[in-house]
């Protein structure tokens, strides 16, 4: 009976062990695009690679260092630019920055990534590799225009050329949030989104560099 209990206890022991090390995580590498977020507020975004990470909550872009340590992302040296923003970003922002440095426990499953610290989660589904999309270069100008998609609304003004003219684009630019007064051309990666809702676009626009930008003096 001693023996019988003893090989028991083995086996559940084993078995633990064999589940902690299934779910052991070591690497979260990857654009990851927050999919748990209200529906008044853009979705934060992740991209870790290498050890270095880059976040996007609405406003400014952060950057620091990242690690995975006993299934906790782990981020140092968490930096941002200065941009103002509206203060619903801002704050948005601000919690996110603040859940970043908190070293959530990480989970991942069926590439959706979840983080987790306390009673706050955030959850994430895994985006193409930024090299998969295709690169474009636009003009954005320094003011929106009143625009009629599904609702009434302000439209980004852009163009490819710089002698073509502005068109409405009704959708948003994943990590850029412009200044009013100020011209952006923008070097972006284009994704195709698959199954589209009814009322939104086949394409995914994604911020890869601000090449230029100059103050527009009020007419």
């Amino acid at each position: 009976m001693h023996l019988r209990s003893l090989s028991l206890i083995t086996a559940v022991a084993l078995l633990a062990g064999c589940n902690t090390m299934q779910n052991h995580i070591e690497n979260i590498d990857g654009r990851w695009q927050q999919t748990n977020n209200s529906a008044d507020s853009k979705p934060a975004t992740l991209d870790i690679q290498q050890g270095h990470l880059a976040a996007f909550a609405g406003c400014n872009r952060m950057m620091g260092a990242a690690s995975v340590e006993n299934n906790q992302l782990v981020v140092k040296q968490l930096a941002a630019s200065m941009m103002m923003c509206e203060p619903q970003a801002m704050e948005r922002e601000q919690a996110f920055s603040t859940f970043l440095a908190s070293r959530p426990t990480i989970s991942l499953k069926d590439n959706q990534l979840t983080l987790t610290q306390g009673d706050t989660r955030y959850q994430f589904s895994a985006q193409p590799a930024f090299a998969e999309g295709v690169t474009k270069f636009i003009y954005v100008a320094a003011e929106r225009k009143p625009c009629m998609g599904v609702a009434p609304q302000s439209c980004l003004q852009i163009r490819e050329d710089s002698n073509a003219t502005w068109q409405n684009y009704y959708g948003t630019i994943e990590g850029f949030e412009p200044e009013p007064g100020i011209s952006y051309r923008l070097r972006i990666k284009e994704f195709e989104v698959t199954n589209p809702p009814a009322d939104g676009s086949s394409k995914r626009w994604v911020l890869d560099m601000i090449v230029e930008s100059a103050v527009v003096d009020a007419q």
